[in-house]
């Protein structure tokens, strides 16, 4: 019995059902109804501009620039620089998305495209008139890339260098010049070619660093612009208390030693914690007072009276060297070569 019922079953799969008229056939187990019908379908999830109020706006403050950060390393120049332009015009007025901002487009310092640079320095510059002071708290970084620029192996780039640099000479010199002085005008010698010390492996170095860069004046213009710039603004700004003395009935005159002062480790120039390398025989001093080249790694330049010493005592002879060089070629590099030197010379009357 049980042989025959199995092929009784297996004749079933294969018996043709007989259709009849005006009926409609039987459908299938797997059928899959479409016959709803819809008018959009909605995926917010993907779009591009994403919306974070839930007002539904659209404003400028509003769009999300996830998407838009991540076309920063396309591979096409020009996308890079679009996104570049896309992100200056729309802003946030969040100053805590502005850190993820900065920190994918600061790379963009060393790109290879001078369009995409250009289009930073815009953004940089946008962002500083925004949001003052936001540059300062990422200056560590921003730093780290403009001082490699400044000595990168291709000519391009070291032109634009001085460009970011200036940026940040406008926005945050304090804090520039007090941690970072020194390195800045150790990359200058370097990106001018000029020599810091009168030894023939300098020269050779720097031979071969002017030789790569070639004679481009436009180039040295700028770069000398923003030299006198630095200068000015690190070596000629009097840090100044804000007290209204006249609103003062009676001061005494050793009170100012007890205000608390309005630079961080105002005490940096007593090298308390500062633990200095001895000097070798070979050292060349200038005086018993006097800093030399092997003193700078262990110098603070937090106060204004350190910087224009150490600028007199290792700088200003080897530049003012460079600069008269400069001069006799005449032209927008003379002129600018010029104005610097007239800089350190105001410099050494102060002193």
């Amino acid at each position: 019995m049980g042989s025959k019922k199995k092929k009784a079953d297996k004749k079933k799969d294969f018996v043709k059902p007989k259709l009849k008229v005006g009926k409609t056939a039987a459908k299938p187990d797997n059928y899959t109804d479409t016959s709803f019908i819809a008018k959009t379908i909605s995926l917010p999830n993907q779009s591009i501009a994403k919306v974070t109020s839930g007002t539904g706006s659209t404003n400028k403050s509003d769009i999300d620039l996830s998407h838009h950060l991540s076309l920063t390393k396309h591979h096409s120049s020009t996308t890079r620089k679009e996104v570049l332009i896309y992100i200056q015009q729309h802003l946030p007025s969040n100053p805590s998305t502005y850190s993820e901002i900065l920190k994918t487009v600061i790379p963009l310092i060393l790109d290879e495209s001078q369009q995409v640079r250009t289009a930073l320095i815009d953004l940089l510059k946008s962002i500083g008139d925004k949001q003052p002071g936001l540059l300062d708290l990422h200056l560590r970084s921003i730093i780290l890339f403009i001082l490699s620029a400044m000595t990168h192996i291709q000519p391009s780039i070291r032109h634009s260098s001085t460009k970011f640099l200036n940026i940040l000479v406008d926005n945050c010199i304090n804090s520039l010049v007090g941690s970072y002085f020194i390195k800045i005008l150790k990359s200058f010698f370097s990106l001018m070619g000029w020599t810091l010390v009168n030894d023939k492996k300098q020269v050779s170095i720097a031979i071969t660093t002017t030789s790569i860069e070639g004679s481009s004046k436009k180039a040295r213009i700028g770069h000398l612009q923003v030299l006198r710039n630095l200068l000015q603004k690190s070596l000629f700004q009097e840090e100044t208390l804000d007290i209204d003395i006249e609103n003062i009935i009676s001061i005494h005159p050793q009170s100012y030693r007890y205000i608390i002062p309005a630079t961080p480790n105002p005490f940096a120039s007593l090298k308390l914690f500062v633990n200095e390398m001895p000097k070798q025989k070979g050292d060349v001093s200038l005086g018993e007072d006097s800093y030399t080249v092997n003193d700078l790694d262990s110098i603070s330049t937090e106060d204004l009276h350190t910087r224009r010493k150490i600028v007199v005592d290792v700088f200003k002879p080897p530049m003012v060297k460079h600069l008269n060089n400069l001069i006799k070629e005449g032209g927008d590099v003379g002129r600018e070569a010029n104005s610097c030197l007239l800089l350190l010379e105001d410099l050494s009357k102060a002193a």
